[in-house]
């Protein structure tokens, strides 16, 4: 449902492609196609549309989300299932409902909406679903059930990638399942393995196993084979832009590993925070600042003091921040300058989503756009 008196007709500004919570299935939070929304116009936006998602029923609400913008659509939890909304004006196109208690997505990717959920109200209910919705028009495509309760979902190189738990499962507490995403084609499944963070690095995943030893291995997303792994117990959180390597944690820290073989790349000992990376650079929210690092080499940019910072991310030349209780900082990704807003931004849920020319924020349970 729309808010009363700041709906605004506008033109679509460009194509959005922010599908995963994290832009792509490299879980970037860097949307390098984004001009609308830069250094010369973020401080003349305006508020275009508001609208606040009905909640879903007790005991079936999902943990928050934030939108997904492609093409010229945004879509949202809504109402215990997922609705399209126009990106130019913010009016409900379709809503799809009956999914159940939705535990990972939605992501969108090759013309599908895709969510896992399970039972609401259910302790010992772990089987899953899931299920892909056509973009265009909600309508259902496919659906794929399982016994355990999908918590992590990537989708990437025409496959889409679950894993999650099965508390009354006696041989296989944990799995690790692939389906081709056109159709829902069945291509692997890795029992007692978890997704060791939900980022595809041009196809290549980490994988954890949950029994014997904590072994953490890569592997293709196309037919979970093998790639290379590593005794230590580390998560990845993000894949440089084009692929090359993956961002870890753990281990003692912060570090960079190549894709293809493993080779560790550099290393920053007790580094930990929410990242963002562009291909220049890292961008962690650490302990009380923001610390920024040569992707190539790890030795550290710039570095600027902020209130508890969280969720990092980088568009139109812009590098995005929550502070304290969701107050939005801006910075120059060079040099962590503060860029002076007219606007105020408080109490931000989640990271905001800059894509398509306009700037998508999510505050309690409202959303809302704005544009220069």
């Amino acid at each position: 449902m729309l808010k009363a008196g700041v709906i605004a007709t506008i033109a679509v500004l460009g194509a959005a492609s922010w599908g995963h919570d994290g832009y792509g299935p490299g879980n970037t939070r860097y949307n390098p196609a984004e001009t609308g929304v830069n250094a010369s116009t973020v401080d003349r936006l305006q508020p275009r549309w508001t609208v606040r998602p009905a909640a879903a029923r007790p005991g079936c609400e999902p943990a928050p989300a934030g939108p997904r913008a492609v093409g010229d659509r945004v879509y949202l939890l809504d109402g215990g299932g997922v609705a399209a909304y126009a990106a130019g004006t913010g009016r409900r196109l379709w809503h799809h409902a009956g999914t159940g208690l939705i535990t990972a997505g939605p992501i969108v990717a090759g013309g599908l909406v895709l969510v896992a959920s399970t039972a609401c109200e259910s302790a010992s209910s772990y089987d899953s679903a899931l299920i892909a919705l056509d973009a265009a028009t909600g309508a259902q495509r496919w659906r794929r059930t399982a016994a355990w309760t999908a918590d992590t979902a990537i989708a990437d190189a025409g496959v889409i990638v679950t894993s999650g738990e099965c508390g009354t499962c006696d041989d296989a507490r944990h799995a690790v399942t692939a389906h081709q995403l056109d159709d829902g084609t069945p291509l692997w499944t890795h029992h007692n393995e978890v997704l060791a963070g939900p980022v595809s690095a041009a196809g290549t995943v980490l994988l954890r196993r949950t029994t014997g030893k904590a072994e953490t291995w890569a592997g293709r997303i196309t037919t979970g084979t093998p790639v290379w792994g590593t005794g230590t117990r580390v998560t990845a959180v993000a894949a440089n832009p084009d692929g090359t390597h993956l961002y870890l944690t753990g281990d003692g820290g912060l570090s960079a590993r190549s894709a293809t073989d493993g080779s560790r790349l550099w290393r920053i000992p007790k580094e930990a925070g929410d990242l963002a990376a562009d291909g220049r650079r890292v961008y962690v929210a650490s302990a009380g600042r923001v610390n920024t690092y040569d992707a190539g080499t790890g030795r550290l940019a710039w570095t600027r003091a902020l209130t508890t910072p969280r969720d990092p991310v980088r568009a139109g030349g812009l590098l995005y921040v929550l502070t304290g209780k969701g107050a939005l900082t801006v910075l120059t990704p060079a040099g962590g300058k503060v860029v002076r807003l007219r606007n105020t931004y408080t109490g931000l849920r989640t990271h905001v989503v800059p894509a398509g020319g306009r700037l998508l924020t999510t505050r309690g349970a409202e959303v809302r756009a704005y544009a220069p």
